[in-house]
């Protein structure tokens, strides 16, 4: 039996961190996280983190436009 352990950001459930070899392989379950699915880590904790930050990105405003100068 794998041991894991599930990961939650802000009360939404993103996917699980499952023992492997030296590390947690993170599992994604939530499309938001899909860019750091099958990705290792050193403790379920950094999962988690790493998982809030991609969550973070992913739902932040959108790119930022930068006026154009009128020509002169």
């Amino acid at each position: 039996m794998h041991t894991s352990r599930p990961i939650e950001v802000g009360g939404r459930f993103l996917g699980v961190a499952v023992a492997h070899a030296a590390a947690w392989r993170f599992i994604a379950t939530d499309p938001a996280v899909e860019d750091i699915d099958g990705a290792t880590f050193p403790s379920p904790a950094e999962a988690e983190r790493v998982a809030g930050l991609v969550v973070g990105r992913n739902s932040g405003p959108g790119p930022r436009r930068i006026p154009q100068r009128a020509n002169r």
